[in-house]
């Protein structure tokens, strides 16, 4: 009898684990062959099991997702102007990305996303060099359901994506090594940032010990940043949204010397029905990275609105402070739209991507008008307009240029064919005057730069289970 109830006890323990039910019922056959039980202590074993795995909650999942997506782009003036000596470019890139995610609901999240980026024929398919990276890969620790930490590799995208942003249009995008404090409910969603960079563990090297927190990475990048976001609903119309932000950069001269840039800010949103209205401003103070004071600004107000037929149209205008060209004031008057995309705003072409470097320190005045069509519900047409200017006026030779620098143009025809696939195909030109040549230091304005690219990407969902 004592070892009836020892097998008992041994085969409660087997059920009380999540095997599969396969497994159970043959341990179970086994034991009633040997007679180590009979049929009424089996079928009490299995609705015991039964009810124990009723009762607990199913609060862990793990997902597998894919994403595959190429890009083939013909290039005539795409970044830089023409001239009589260019010949167009044509090449294809592909991201390849497999992401992985454990989670257990309002406890803990893990997250990778490992990313191989290339051109077509860039590398040599047999060699052995490696060209996987981390995008992401982070751990989530809940404290309760609303409040929880993120650390290690992550994006960091806020509000509408112009100071930091995932940056998704470049083939590798960007992200940070950083710690997140997030807190969120129905009215308040706030998170804080924080990072700092080392190229290395800093100890010795040869036979002299190094310590200190010199930053030489051989590419440029903050060295050290934090930020605070607070997203509020003001009103049921209303919403509020803020971004106080310090990046940090290594002097030139003394490693321990960090010069620091602030941004502060935020936009307001109003939204009812088919109108939305919004303004967004920004301040920036502090150092540059060559130490420089800064006293700049960014403006952005729009209008959008959304008639019959699927129709939505967004009416608005960019404003980057600058300089006059002289370059020899007591302060930099450049504001750089920090580590966000330029991409969908200031012209799909991106001749204005680089801050301050592709205004030529001018600053620019971009106002635009966006047309989005949908057609059925597989197709969307969109046309964006722009027009250039520069917000200073320039100076060359003693000579101030027209702040007049062109128009652009750029069309985009998407078509879903399924959840979980996307082409786009685009063409853009712009019309360039003598004073873009000027503020772009290169090309001929005579020439009408050209671009074209058709992207198709697959994002499906390899394997899901809940557990």
């Amino acid at each position: 009898m004592k070892t009836k109830h020892i097998l008992l006890y041994i085969t409660a323990i087997i059920f009380s684990k999540p095997l599969l039910a396969q497994t159970s019922d043959d341990i179970l056959n086994l034991l009633i062959q040997k007679g180590a039980i009979n049929q009424n202590d089996a079928d009490s074993l299995r609705a015991d099991y039964a009810v124990k795995q009723q009762d607990q909650p199913k609060d862990k999942t793990f997902k597998i997702d894919l994403e595959l997506r190429t890009r083939s782009e013909y290039r005539d003036g795409y970044r830089n102007l023409r001239n009589d000596t260019t010949v167009p470019a044509f090449f294809t890139n592909q991201r390849t990305r497999l992401l992985l995610t454990y989670e257990i609901r309002n406890k803990f999240i893990f997250h990778t996303s490992l990313q191989d980026v290339r051109v077509w024929g860039q590398y040599d398919a047999r060699s052995n060099n490696a060209t996987i990276q981390a995008f992401e890969a982070y751990g989530e620790i809940f404290i309760n359901p609303n409040l929880s930490v993120k650390i290690g590799r992550q994006k960091i995208a806020l509000d509408n994506q112009r100071l930091f942003a995932e940056n998704d249009w470049r083939a590798n995008a960007a992200s940070h090594d950083a710690a997140r404090l997030g807190y969120y409910n129905d009215k308040i969603s706030t998170e804080l940032y924080l990072a700092f960079n080392q190229f290395a563990s800093n100890n010795q090297a040869g036979t002299e010990p190094i310590f200190g927190t010199s930053y030489s990475p051989g590419f440029t990048n903050y060295k050290s940043l934090g930020v605070h976001f607070l997203k509020y609903k003001l009103h049921k119309y209303i919403t509020l949204t803020t971004i106080n932000a310090a990046d940090g950069y290594q002097d030139s001269k003394y490693a321990e010397k960090i010069h620091q840039r602030y941004t502060d800010g935020g936009r307001l949103e109003f939204e009812k029905g088919k109108l939305y209205v919004t303004a967004s401003g920004y301040y920036q103070s502090g150092k540059n990275s060559i130490g420089k004071n800064i006293n700049a600004f960014y403006v952005q107000p729009e209008i959008k609105f959304t008639i019959p037929e699927n129709l939505a149209l967004r009416l608005g205008a960019e404003i980057f402070s600058g300089d006059n060209g002289k370059l020899k004031s007591a302060s930099d008057h450049n504001f750089v739209a920090l580590y966000g995309v330029a991409h969908r705003f200031n012209g799909s072409m991106d001749f204005f991507t680089a801050f301050p470097t592709d205004f030529n320190n001018a600053g620019i005045v971009n106002p635009y008008l966006f047309a989005v069509k949908d057609i059925g519900k597989k197709f969307q047409l969109r046309s964006d307009l722009h027009l250039f200017y520069t917000q200073n006026h320039f100076v060359k030779n003693k000579q101030t240029i027209s702040r007049y620098l062109g128009f652009e143009n750029d069309w985009l025809l998407t078509y879903k064919p399924n959840p979980y696939t996307k082409i786009d195909l685009g063409v853009s030109y712009a019309i360039p005057t003598k004073s873009m040549e000027i503020i772009k230091k290169d090309g001929n304005s005579i020439y009408i730069p050209t671009w074209a690219y058709l992207s198709i990407s697959f994002k499906p969902q390899l394997f899901k289970t809940i557990f």
